[in-house]
């Protein structure tokens, strides 16, 4: 975390040594340029001002005290998390930070005097870097009940020292009552992180609070929770939820395909997959397949299939002409287990009949054979741009050096996908191209998608072919090229580890030749590096 530019000045006026006027007269107000930090709401402040809280004015201790707690009253269980690294020492480049470096127990105690404002800092206190600051400041925090400790106290439960792990486990069992579940789902992303931590095993405390929010006195907090703003706090929710015994699963589940979040949506899909409850398939199951997200669509044939539902083979025959390639292959997969289907021929079918071009395309091209070629060329042309870019791709599979010249033509196609769908097939096949071809449609092209890929085409010619032609693109207008092509240049000493080959005299003297052109605008430990792999050569 970091601050503003604004407020990192006025930490640094606080932080700066005192003049000699001001040892004399006193002139510093630390009091109001801590307010104006206050005002900022940056939590990441914090860490700079812990110090100020021992100071020995008290005044500026006050002041200090009550800035932190401002700036800790807004913050979430995520920017919490974020801090705690920094929190254990504190600052480490000031004279202050000796004083909360060296807290004692003693100076914890005196905390209690500013007040509302004491809570905070035993809060921040907890994740000192000694122990026994730690275990005190979790007693201290004991006494609130707020909610404003839950935080904190979740993060001691994975403390290196067995002492603060306990106090914190005990704190947190005392909680465990319906009037802290707003609190637990607050932060549910902690929970998270705990699950994973591995000094101790969190399982027990963990599954202790889920079984506490899934419980009927929590059922309202944790269905209002199902619309909150945070995604990560809604999923887990949603997980709760629908998991829990005795649970309203038709209304959760209709909340879950109604929310935008697509990964609510695959967890209510499984769901359903694995409870296989017929009045819930029949209220769900034809909104699953018409999903626009894949792996919900995905969910839905597998419950066709485990559930041997009739119109599976429908469903299955179906699902060979989605859009998406993983639906088609799971589809593949299933009707070869029950019936003797040929696939391509599927495809073809419906290629030749015109229906579903975009799929029967694409499915041709992932099962067809080279010959298949012939029925996909003429999409290479079509007017609508997805169809042409899964021609391309399908051509790229079946049969890609039979079909450069289309590649090369598609290449400086209008359309960028089309263009980077071309590049990939003719990537794999520079060595039946030519360079200079290549170079001849990078100049004359306006295009900066098109210029953007037959330069990267190019660098992935052979070393000697692609040096001259990335050392003229230097000289191009358009800075992004020349940044790309000064990066292939830089990169490109690298190779002669890995690419052994002797140039030809015309390829030396093309490089000689662009090299004098344009080699000003490389660095000069580049340019010498160059001139040296040349030295003695045509």
């Amino acid at each position: 975390m970091k601050v503003s530019p604004q407020t990192a000045a006025l930490i640094q006026e606080l932080l700066a040594p005192l003049t000699w006027r001001e040892r004399i007269t006193g002139s510093r107000d630390y009091e109001s340029i801590l307010t104006q930090i206050g005002e900022s709401n940056e939590p990441a402040a914090i860490i700079d001002l812990l110090p100020f809280t021992v100071a020995s004015d008290d005044n500026v201790a006050v002041a200090a005290a009550r800035t932190i707690h401002k700036l800790l009253a807004g913050i979430d269980a995520a920017e919490i998390s974020r801090l705690a690294p920094s929190l254990r020492y504190g600052p480490t480049y000031s004279a202050e930070s000796y004083h909360w470096y060296h807290l004692d127990l003693p100076k914890l105690a005196a905390f209690e005097r500013f007040g509302d404002a004491a809570t905070s800092l035993f809060a921040l206190a907890s994740f000192h870097h000694n122990g026994y600051i730690r275990e005190a400041a979790i007693k201290k925090l004991s006494l609130t009940r707020s909610g404003f400790e839950v935080p904190f106290l979740i993060l001691r439960l994975n403390d290196w020292v067995p002492q603060v792990r306990d106090a914190a486990y005990r704190e947190i069992r005392s909680r465990l009552t319906p009037e802290y579940c707003r609190h637990f789902i607050a932060n549910l992303r902690l929970m998270r992180r705990l699950a994973d931590a591995g000094r101790v095993n969190h399982t027990p405390t963990i599954q202790a609070i889920y079984e506490l929010l899934q419980s009927d006195e929590c059922r309202s907090v944790l269905f209002e929770s199902l619309k909150s703003e945070d995604r990560q706090i809604r999923r887990a929710c949603f997980k709760l939820a629908m998991d829990a015994p005795h649970s309203n699963l038709p209304q959760i589940l209709t909340l879950a395909f109604a929310d935008n979040d697509t990964i609510i949506r695959q967890r209510a899909a499984q769901k359903i997959s694995s409870t296989l409850e017929p009045a819930i398939l029949e209220l769900f199951l034809d909104r699953l397949k018409h999903d626009r997200f894949m792996p919900v669509r995905r969910e839905a044939l597998r419950i066709a299939v485990k559930t041997n539902s009739p119109d599976a083979v429908e469903q299955l025959r179906k699902g060979l002409l989605d859009p998406h390639a993983s639906i088609r292959e799971e589809c593949r997969y299933h009707l070869r287990k029950i019936e003797s289907i040929d696939v391509a021929a599927f495809y073809r079918e419906h290629l030749e009949a015109g229906r579903e071009l975009y799929s029967a395309i694409s499915g041709l091209g992932e099962t067809g054979r080279s010959d298949d070629d012939r029925l996909i060329v003429p999409y290479a042309s079509h007017q609508t741009n997805k169809i042409r870019r899964s021609a391309i791709k399908a051509l790229a599979t079946l049969n890609a050096k039979a079909h450069l010249d289309l590649f090369m033509n598609a290449l400086e196609d209008e359309v960028p996908n089309i263009s980077r769908q071309a590049l990939k097939a003719l990537s794999r096949n520079t060595s039946m191209l030519r360079a200079a071809g290549v170079w001849e449609l990078f100049v004359s092209s306006s295009r900066a998608h098109v210029k953007r890929n037959a330069l990267l085409l190019i660098d992935r010619f052979s070393k000697w072919e692609s040096i001259s032609y990335l050392m003229r693109a230097l000289c191009e207008r358009d800075e992004d090229i020349v940044e790309r092509s000064r990066r292939a240049v830089r990169d490109w000493p690298g190779s002669f580890n890995r690419d052994f080959s002797t140039p030809s005299s015309e390829q030396v003297a093309r490089f000689r030749d662009a090299l004098e052109k344009c080699g000003g605008l490389i660095d000069e430990q580049t340019r010498a590096l160059l001139w040296f792999s040349i030295k003695g050569l045509g």
